[in-house]
């Protein structure tokens, strides 16, 4: 989806919001040269979303495409994506589903970053860091019970990491 979004014809920002609900709030930020993009969905009340997306490269590239959730069932979400690029593509496509949720991703420096984050359930605080040269790469699904996860990738080496939690007790 990246190598999508980097190779398609048009270099303009663009912003794409999709609000349903009561009391959800988002501050989106975009500023760089070049490329930025965000898709945004939501639905369900006082979800709180914040993205910022910056680059000073004209090669930059940012890229979002967060979903908070359906119905009544995705309450109380904070989402915190900061993407900051001196010349490395960015990618961030974001998943909530559930209530009580917290996610802080930060991508920075000129490496080309990926991530996957997909929570469903309640209860889970996420913070995801890469930062670097490298060509880092995170696709983390959470479900089942409330969890807490911080991954940080860092440095010139790509690091890939997968990781799957699901718990339920009977």
């Amino acid at each position: 989806r990246i190598n999508t979004f980097v190779n398609r014809t048009t270099a303009d920002s663009k912003v794409n919001i999709e609000q349903i609900g009561s009391f959800n709030t988002i501050t989106v930020q975009q500023t760089g040269t070049k490329n930025n993009y965000l898709d945004y969905y939501s639905t369900g009340d006082y979800n709180t979303v914040n993205v910022t997306q910056s680059g000073n490269s004209s090669t930059q590239a940012n890229y979002s495409e967060i979903k908070v959730g359906t119905g009544n069932n995705a309450n109380y979400n904070t989402i915190n994506v900061t993407q900051q690029s001196t010349g490395g593509a960015k990618g961030a496509f974001v998943t909530i589903e559930g209530s009580n949720n917290s996610l802080i991703l930060q991508q920075k420096d000129s490496g080309n970053h990926y991530a996957n984050v997909n929570l469903s359930g309640g209860n889970k605080n996420v913070d995801v860091t890469q930062t670097g040269s490298g060509a880092h790469m995170a696709n983390v699904t959470l479900s089942g019970n409330p969890v807490d996860l911080s991954l940080t990738q860092g440095g010139s080496a790509q690091q890939f990491y997968s990781i799957n939690y699901s718990c339920a007790t009977a």
